[in-house]
């Protein structure tokens, strides 16, 4: 499992013309593999990049992550 790299939100974010990506990903405990959550954001400029994150944070914290 790794880790999506802030480049993958900027390529959607690029193709598909969003000034925030949130991207959520999570690899559940039933799957044999190692399991956990991963959180990317991204934003076009240093505004959006703030709200992106702050987006994020909050779901972090909604689901019980230390931050």
């Amino acid at each position: 499992m790794a880790e999506i790299p802030i480049s993958a939100a900027k390529h959607i974010a690029d193709d598909y013309g969003y000034d925030q990506v949130v991207i959520y990903a999570r690899r559940c405990h039933d799957s044999p593999e190692p399991h956990g959550e991963h959180m990317t954001t991204y934003g076009r400029t240093v505004e959006h990049c703030g709200v992106a994150a702050r987006i994020g944070d909050t779901l972090k914290a909604f689901m019980g992550w230390n931050s």
